[in-house]
């Protein structure tokens, strides 16, 4: 699926600021940068110490995948990253490309999509390497419920380009149980959709949620943020 605009295989694409706050496509120069900042916050996050994550399982997937998808971050005007969310894109059709999930936990997106009865699908999503500093925003003396807003901004920059409805997309992505239930607070409508795999010293849970539920939560339940999700005009450009 080649026709989502801005997939990370270029040059880093600035998309939007607001305040101290600087929106970026990540692009492929950023790969080192990138894959150190997911370990050191993925290390923070899934570990208590007796156990760390090696590099290769994060640098790997980065040479497999980047350029595949659409990876935004978050940056403090500084230049220092605080949140990195990427986005590979599937098109159903597409029977020679497996996204991440599908390999991990056997889960076929036909199959995905049998069990949970929908036939309206045309895309599904891999959600990828899903991260926030902590440490970052109390550097920058951000609220952690500035966290919110992050992955807002993130969501908006992964969305504000894709093609079709947004009933058409299907959202997929491996969780803990902590971080799933993060996500369901702030109001992403994901569901666990099969047995755990253990890993990265945790059990994470296979997921999926619509987007097109997601975003009719967001007008119903927070106006605001499903202004800025949906209407706001970027001020690049």
């Amino acid at each position: 699926m080649k026709e989502i605009n801005h997939i990370s295989n270029g040059k880093s694409i600035h998309l939007d600021t607001v305040d101290e706050l600087e929106l970026w496509l990540l692009g492929i120069e950023t790969r080192n940068e990138f894959n150190e900042f997911v370990l050191k916050v993925y290390n923070d996050a899934f570990t208590d110490g007796s156990y760390k994550i090696p590099p290769n399982e994060i640098s790997e997937p980065t040479s497999e995948y980047f350029h595949e998808a659409r990876v935004c971050g978050v940056r403090h005007k500084s230049g220092q990253l605080i949140g990195t969310w990427g986005l590979i894109l599937k098109d159903i059709g597409d029977e020679g490309f497996k996204l991440p999930i599908e390999i991990r936990y056997n889960l076929p997106v036909e199959k995905i999509l049998n069990t949970l009865k929908l036939d309206h699908i045309q895309y599904a999503f891999n959600g990828w390497r899903t991260a926030v500093d902590k440490d970052a925003l109390e550097k920058f003396d951000l609220d952690r419920n500035k966290s919110i807003f992050v992955f807002d901004f993130l969501i908006r920059g992964l969305t504000m380009d894709l093609p079709g409805d947004a009933s058409s997309y299907l959202g997929l992505a491996e969780m803990e149980k902590l971080v799933f239930k993060y996500h369901r607070r702030v109001g992403i409508p994901w569901q666990i959709i099969g047995d755990p795999v253990h890993f990265w010293n945790r059990d994470r849970y296979p997921c999926a949620f619509q987007l097109g539920e997601f975003r009719d939560y967001m007008r119903k339940h927070h106006p605001e943020r499903y202004s800025f999700l949906y209407e706001r005009l970027s001020t690049v450009g």
